[in-house]
């Protein structure tokens, strides 16, 4: 038993080498040219509906930025002169615009980091990615991938799912800068994609998530201050989610709603590196630790008795939690573990196994519309849990039960393959009787340094069989687990 857990493009190439960028930017020009010709021709801008694919597809990280926001012109310039003008790390980010990266020569120039840019939407994939993705690695860069929101165009999953499909997934190798979601102005319409700050703050969360979810690591966010604030309404809960801050002048200026700090910085849009001119908030030993550590991830643990076992849990994406109006997400530790997301936890820390929920529930109280019923019938199906047998001959799961700890020591057991194991003839714990339907679970675990009970005032020591399992021991519970079976 192992425990762990197409792209379409209408552009056509971009240019071999990088176009020239003065210091109001490619973007900027281009914007500026589309304008010249429309003004020429006598033709109206067009809305989103009414582009050519071409026109739809690829937008670089920042390019509404200038139809929006004044930038200051100073620091354009001064980008063009030296990587080490900013305090920092210096860095870069590349899209199709760029094509082929001399990415020695960047690196030679001081670039530590590059993020590049794998998608748009779910229509668009960067015809150059693999190349400078893995350019920048050769060049001894850290790098990392980002993708241009269109939130108004399908969900957040759907779009993260996308993303996800270049291969840019963040592994804690020391390598690899989380995934970075780009939320900017709307480059076909309305700012805020013609949705309600609720709904951008469910879109974003949606999409995270499923990050999350994918590859144990929340995305990083890049934004501008005025953008966050007048599409989200100032939502303060995404604190968790590294912050990479567009703004381009002197200072990183005032930040978001919910960020006290930024993590990454992009400072001009053209300079001495192709692409953006980006700079880690940080020492270079500092940025390596940026890109292993998955950093924290629910905003109610912080420096609790098992803070680390629950960050592991959500690392391990065994659990992404509850996200709040204010889009923080909460895992609620003290919260008792209910019998359905029990089955969650389990099948996810056995790897997700590949399984086929039967068509019917083998339990009355279980549809097979819940959302945990592929969870559920599986851990059914391993013997983990049988359920009850009612006295009308019916079989329930009660999934909205807590579960109580001497099951949860049995559920432990099973889902170690129920190893063979001599309870002793004397029990450890004072409040389990040897003649306890689980005895010889509860002492497993024990033994296996799953948990060790509570030691009373008077040196006695308690296992306290039928209280709920609170879910930050539990995330205790399956990372000792993890730690003891996670390599059968």
């Amino acid at each position: 038993m192992k425990f762990s857990i197409s792209s379409r493009s209408g552009l056509p190439k971009s240019p071999a080498q990088p176009p020239a960028r003065g210091f109001i930017g490619a973007k900027a020009a281009a914007v500026l040219l589309a304008t010249m010709l429309l003004a020429a021709s006598g033709a109206t801008a067009a809305n989103a509906s009414e582009e050519s694919p071409a026109a739809q597809n690829d937008h670089a990280m920042g390019s509404t930025i200038r139809g929006h926001e004044s930038a200051g012109q100073l620091f354009s310039i001064q980008a063009t002169e030296s990587a080490f003008a900013m305090p920092g790390v210096p860095g870069m980010d590349v899209s199709s615009h760029q094509g082929v990266v001399d990415w020695a020569k960047a690196a030679a120039n001081g670039a530590k980091f590059a993020y590049v840019k794998a998608s748009e939407g779910t229509e668009y994939s960067n015809p150059y990615f693999a190349d400078q993705y893995a350019g920048a690695a050769s060049a001894g860069m850290l790098r990392g991938a980002y993708h241009f929101a269109l939130p108004n165009a399908s969900s957040g999953a759907a779009q993260a799912s996308y993303f996800l499909q270049s291969g840019a997934a963040w592994t804690p190798d020391g390598k690899t800068l989380p995934a970075l979601l780009d939320l900017e102005y709307n480059p076909y319409g309305s700012t805020c994609y013609g949705m309600t700050p609720g709904e951008m703050v469910s879109w974003v969360s949606d999409f995270a998530t499923t990050i999350l979810s994918r590859t144990g690591r929340l995305p990083a966010i890049y934004t501008t201050t005025d953008w966050w604030n007048t599409c989200t309404g100032k939502a303060n809960g995404f604190g968790n989610h590294p912050l990479h801050i567009a703004r381009w002048e002197s200072t990183p200026g005032a930040l978001p709603a919910g960020w006290n700090a930024h993590t990454l910085w992009q400072y001009a849009d053209s300079g001495v590196f192709p692409g953006d001119q980006n700079v880690f908030n940080g020492t270079v030993g500092q940025l390596t630790a940026f890109a292993s550590n998955p950093g924290p991830i629910f905003s109610d643990i912080s420096g609790g008795q098992f803070t680390a076992e629950v960050n592991w849990l959500g690392s391990r994406g065994i659990s992404t939690g509850w996200t709040e109006a204010n889009g923080a997400r909460n895992y609620r530790p003290l919260a008792p573990v209910a019998r359905d997301a029990m089955a969650a936890f389990m099948y996810r820390l056995a790897g997700s196994p590949a399984f086929t929920a039967p068509a019917k529930s083998p339990f009355t109280d279980v549809a097979t519309t819940n959302p945990f019923y592929k969870q559920i019938t599986w851990l059914a199906s391993k013997g983990i849990s049988t359920g009850w047998i009612e006295a009308n001959g019916t079989k329930t799961y009660r999934p909205f039960e807590p579960v109580a700890r001497d099951a949860m020591a049995a559920f432990m057991y099973r889902l170690a393959g129920s190893p063979e194991f001599n309870a002793p003839a004397e029990s450890p714990f004072t409040d389990v009787a040897t003649t306890n339907p689980f005895y010889k679970q509860i002492t497993w675990l024990a033994s296996s340094g799953i948990s060790s009970g509570w030691t009373e005032a008077d040196g006695t020591k308690t296992y306290r069989p039928f209280e709920p399992v609170a879910r930050d021991a539990m995330a205790a519970f399956m990372n000792r687990f993890d730690t003891k079976f996670g390599d059968q």
